[in-house]
């Protein structure tokens, strides 16, 4: 069983103390991970908004624990920044580490720093957290600040030539679609699920959720109990009906994974080994082997092909 999970908040965690990302007491870490065979995981840099020079401080922190896994553990991770790279037999068995930089914060206004994290391993990025930056509104901008700016289109041409995937998580709704006049490449939104079954702000709506099925591209689905149910208990078969409220939407071609782990402390899979348990839930559902190979990996897969 092959897996790629397009979300994950472990190296925030582990900036904080002396935990291995191989194995710790968090919801992921490599060990486990490729105990379910798991193939990607896209490991987030994420800072809550401040300065940029403070954010980009926190960003590199956490880009050199990417960084000493990739020297301590050559035999089970390895950078991810040729989709070539997928198909090379030495690393079959290995975990690929996508680096995604999680809002556009510690670029501030000088873009030139992509550059510089692109050298050191990023291939995908979410131009917003929550709040408006100086690229886009988040999903908390009010009107007035939620659509692209121009030094967010400009930040996209650049990545449209380097080659770095564009996430379209916690993105404003007028920018997302801003986006979309002009982008012509796949998308990610790489964790929320549907608004129509949790109406939670970060969940796509219908119509951003055609919109990104036109475009070629996909939402990796988040364990957030949040954003799955709005009342508890929250059980894996609520998940389910947002793979299955999509699939059935848009086609099954844009489902995919993206978990959030380590990014919330309630989440509907008790952490990475549980995926153990995926295949046999969208069974129970009515996916074919097929479609549940997409889900798994297939979708996201085709994405990162296309784009790095």
């Amino acid at each position: 069983m092959k897996i790629v999970d397009l979300h994950c908040d472990i190296l925030s965690k582990l900036v904080e103390n002396e935990y291995s990302l191989y194995n710790n007491p968090y919801h992921f870490d490599i060990k486990r991970a490729l105990q379910v065979g798991q193939r990607v995981q896209f490991f987030s840099l994420f800072t809550y908004p401040d300065e940029a020079d403070a954010c980009m401080r926190q960003i590199l922190l956490q880009t050199t624990r990417l960084l000493q896994a990739f020297r301590e553990y050559p035999d089970y991770i390895y950078p991810l920044t040729r989709s070539e790279q997928l198909d090379d037999q030495a690393n079959r068995d290995k975990l690929a580490a996508v680096m995604h930089l999680e809002g556009g914060e510690a670029l501030g206004a000088n873009l030139e720093l992509i550059y510089l994290l692109y050298e050191l391993g990023l291939r995908s990025l979410a131009l917003t957290w929550n709040p408006p930056n100086l690229l886009a509104g988040g999903v908390d901008a009010p009107g007035e600040t939620s659509g692209l700016t121009p030094l967010g289109r400009e930040l996209i041409n650049r990545m449209n030539r380097m080659g770095v995937i564009l996430d379209l998580a916690h993105i404003a709704p007028r920018s997302f679609f801003d986006v979309l006049e002009f982008y012509d490449k796949p998308l990610m939104v790489t964790h929320a699920n549907a608004y129509h079954l949790c109406p939670h702000r970060r969940n796509l709506k219908d119509d951003q959720l055609k919109a990104l099925a036109q475009n070629g591209g996909v939402i990796g689905f988040t364990q957030v109990s949040d954003f799955v149910k709005e009342t508890s208990p929250v059980i894996p078969g609520d998940f389910i009906d947002h793979l299955v409220y999509v699939a059935e939407l848009i086609g099954v071609e844009s489902v995919a994974l993206g978990s959030d782990f380590d990014g919330a402390d309630k989440i509907v899979l008790p952490s990475v080994e549980a995926y153990a348990d995926m295949p046999v839930l969208l069974e129970s559902r009515g996916f074919s082997k097929k479609e549940i190979e997409l889900i798994l990996s297939g979708n996201a897969l085709r994405v990162i092909h296309r784009l790095i």
